[in-house]
């Protein structure tokens, strides 16, 4: 306003005051007047121009970047109360992004702990059905080492590791042995002899396993073979050395007391074990338990002291079931019943124990000659054998088998050598006969044929005999 009146104060000065003016100084003050003036709307503009300018980038960056800055104009001007607007409009919208974010935040989280919690139930679920699987299995068959490898089998592909063992306490020689190995290092045991397996024993207190059986707590060893709680074998000291990540975990008898450990080597993936593998590797200990505890049981009440076998009035109920099976299916079914050859003049000439020696490795023969499905027992030196979906041929195979593994096997008593040969009966339904109930009395017949005849030789049993 100041620049505009100064011309016209001028004017009016002149004017009143009847000063003269010469053109120049007219001029002169005409081209003050224009400088002031030009200078004014310099400051002017800039004045106005700079928070325009300010607003203008805030809004540009918040359009680009959707960052709301703040404006910073302390002018109390038309654009000075703008950009305090504009100034509030960010601040709700940066506290509402702020809000958002972390609700999101928190949304992410809320989801990763539901995927963590959806995988670990369906985790626990692929175990659960992985452990009623057992489960169905063990209810299937009662061989003991049939119904350990069952466990191991699953372990191995649950718990997605290399392979699996159990190792068992023998109290009275203060020992583990190795009951059962799965996996891709079963041939670790595959050119060995039970009576070769002391060579891989182990005392109580050694090794990863012992400590276990010392604290009844499952041991994750993570640094396998350089864990220096780890027991090396020279003899597998290559084999060993193939160890790298181990869990062990304690097999409690129902008394409390430690029956052995169950062993999973090599985790594949994740490479480590972890604690939240500690509850499945419980519950497998606890069905090998109970197959540890259910064999004992059955070992007591149904199982001959001296052989092994099947006690002969549990196998007489077999019998029964596999007869009444056959006939109702049409199946085959055979019995080899087997005597050992003058085993009253063995007696006269030797003792008793000399005796139970013989029927006691005539009786492991015979159940090393098995299958899953065949069952056998004794009485005195006769042994009888069942034999479902086994043809004649299949009968003489093994009653051949046997023959030969008991007449190579050295018997001795006071310095005298005794060589045993036996005698077997063969019977078949449908092949020699068309009842199966009748299938032990024609076995029977056919092995008194075989003994009349000298002896040393089988004899099948046909409908004339």
């Amino acid at each position: 306003m100041m620049v505009a009146l100064f011309p016209v104060v001028i004017f009016l000065y002149v004017q009143l005051a009847d000063v003269a003016v010469s053109d120049a100084t007219a001029i002169f003050v005409g081209l003050l007047a224009l400088v002031n003036g030009l200078i004014a709307s310099i400051l002017v503009t800039g004045s106005l121009r700079a928070p325009i300018d300010k607003i203008i980038s805030a809004l540009q960056i918040f359009q680009t970047k959707k960052s709301a800055a703040s404006i910073s104009d302390s002018a109390t001007d038309e654009l000075g109360d703008v950009a305090t607007e504009l100034n509030r409009v960010f601040t709700t919208w940066n506290q509402e992004i702020i809000s958002l974010s972390k609700k999101q935040f928190h949304q992410e989280k809320q989801s990763e702990q539901n995927e963590i919690q959806i995988g670990m139930a369906e985790k626990q679920l692929e175990q659960t059905r992985s452990l009623l699987k057992v489960a169905q299995t063990l209810n299937t068959t009662f061989d003991f080492k049939s119904n350990l490898k069952a466990i191991l089998d699953e372990a191995i592909l649950t718990l997605n590791v290399q392979w699996a063992s159990i190792l068992l306490i023998d109290r009275e020689k203060h020992e583990m042995t190795v009951a059962c190995v799965c996996g891709i290092e079963k041939s670790l045991l595959d050119d060995l002899n039970d009576e070769e397996y002391p060579s891989i024993r182990l005392k109580p207190h050694e090794g990863l396993a012992g400590q276990v059986i010392k604290d009844g707590l499952p041991l994750i060893a993570n640094k396998g073979f350089k864990d220096p709680r780890f027991k090396m074998f020279s003899e597998f000291r290559s084999k060993d050395e193939r160890v790298a990540s181990l869990l062990c975990t304690p097999i409690i008898g129902n008394d409390g007391n430690v029956l052995g450990v169950m062993n999973f080597i090599n985790r594949i993936s994740p490479p480590v074990f972890r604690n939240e593998d500690l509850p499945y590797a419980h519950d497998l200990s606890t069905l090998a338990t109970l197959v540890i505890e259910r064999h004992r049981l059955y070992h007591n009440l149904f199982q001959d002291e001296v052989t092994g076998l099947t006690a002969h009035n549990v196998w007489k109920g077999f019998l029964v079931e596999e007869s009444s099976r056959a006939l109702r299916y049409a199946q085959l079914l055979s019995m080899v019943v087997i005597e050992v050859d003058g085993f009253k003049k063995i007696l006269d000439s030797s003792n008793t124990d000399f005796g139970v020696e013989i029927i006691n490795i005539c009786g492991e023969i015979v159940a090393r000659a098995l299958r899953d499905t065949d069952t056998a027992s004794s009485i005195q030196e006769r042994f009888f054998m069942l034999l479902p979906n086994t043809d004649v041929a299949g009968a003489v195979f093994l009653a051949g088998r046997v023959k030969e593994n008991v007449e190579k096997t050295a018997f001795a008593f006071d310095g005298k050598k005794y060589s045993v040969t036996i005698s077997a009966g063969i019977a078949c339904y449908p092949e020699t006969l068309q009842d199966p109930k009748t299938l032990m009395k024609s076995a029977i017949n056919a092995l008194s044929q075989a003994r009349d005849s000298g002896g040393s030789r089988a004899v099948i049993h046909n409908a004339s005999n």
